[in-house]
């Protein structure tokens, strides 16, 4: 049985009486009392990397079985199976994510040297710098160097429980959630965010052209046989499906160009005139958005001489919308 999303200080913290019989010397940590007693009691406040309702919520064939009495809650059913499974605990660890963004770990899982890429996150992962999730840590740290500092000095463990905490309410800046080269889910949530699904890593910093030295944020993979799904949280969130790489030179990153329908972004929870979705080419020539059912479809047409056809490529499904304008959130990089 595994405990690796078992956080003491977190337990002892959420059950004050659990800290109260420690300190009088009934456990000798909290770990015991879980063990002994926590996990029957449903005591699920064990970290905050694991949210109980959204785990039942994410798995109603758990939360169908804990109602049947199958499981004192859906926490026991993590620690057996849903770990091992690859299961999300919570918005701020995504397990699948966690072991595609970095092949080491999952080799490292694979051979047998950790149970799950939890365990590697918690050990090692999150002092290194890792992202837990699709929140980008470096580009969080970067934008936010009083963050940074205070990670430094041991106030916060990662930009992530920084901005889980207190960024999301502060209109925070760099505040990025993004995919793999794989397909990805990627969920943001906060006052201000913006989600790619694309791998948006750290890379070299390139000014009018030039490479500096320093390291910027760079997109690793364009999309290109992903079918990636962005879901926008509760704030404004802009949906990434280009990004400038070069401003003085107009030079653009467009994603999910080259496999025609087969990969695209399906973007949920886009509210008009709250939200935005960043395009990079010119709107009378190289897009083209198409109501189909409750959805728009966003085409990409691609340039091939004077009185060419072009073949549209399917970049961007927007779904509960019908109809999508410059005036409803659309922004032209170009």
């Amino acid at each position: 049985m595994s405990f690796a999303i078992f956080d003491e200080a977190f337990y002892l913290k959420s059950y004050p009486d659990v800290e109260a019989a420690v300190k009088a010397g009934a456990f000798q940590s909290g770990l015991e009392h879980f063990q002994q007693f926590g996990l029957r009691e449903n005591r699920v406040l064990v970290s905050p990397l694991y949210d109980e309702r959204f785990y039942l919520q994410k798995n109603p064939g758990v939360a169908a079985a804990v109602a049947a009495g199958g499981f004192s809650s859906g926490l026991e059913h993590y620690i057996l199976f849903g770990e091992a499974e690859g299961r999300a605990p919570s918005l701020l660890f995504d397990e699948g994510w966690y072991l595609r963004r970095y092949p080491d770990v999952a080799a490292a899982v694979a051979a047998g040297d950790f149970s799950s890429g939890l365990q590697h996150y918690r050990l090692f992962g999150e002092a290194e710098g890792r992202s837990g999730t699709t929140f980008n840590e470096f580009g969080y740290r970067d934008a936010n160097p009083d963050v940074a500092a205070a990670i430094a000095a041991g106030a916060f463990k990662s930009g992530l429980e920084h901005y889980s905490k207190f960024g999301q309410f502060e209109h925070r800046t760099g505040v990025y959630f993004s995919g793999t080269s794989g397909n990805d889910t990627v969920t943001g949530f906060g006052n201000q965010d913006t989600l790619c699904g694309v791998d948006l890593s750290p890379g070299p910093c390139v000014i009018g052209g030039t490479p500096t030295g320093g390291e910027c944020l760079d997109f690793q993979s364009l999309g290109v046989n992903e079918a990636d799904v962005l879901i926008g949280g509760a704030g404004s969130d802009t949906f990434l499906m280009s990004y400038f790489v070069s401003a003085r030179f107009a030079v653009t990153k467009d994603f999910y160009i080259g496999a025609g329908d087969a990969d695209f972004a399906l973007i949920q929870n886009f509210e008009v005139g709250k939200d935005r979705i960043q395009l990079g080419g010119d709107v009378l020539s190289e897009y083209r958005f198409e109501t189909v059912g409750n959805n728009v479809n966003i085409y990409y047409l691609p340039y091939q001489g004077i009185g060419a056809v072009p073949a549209p490529d399917l970049i961007a499904v927007v779904r509960g919308v019908t109809s999508l304008s410059e005036s409803d959130g659309i922004i032209y990089l170009l």
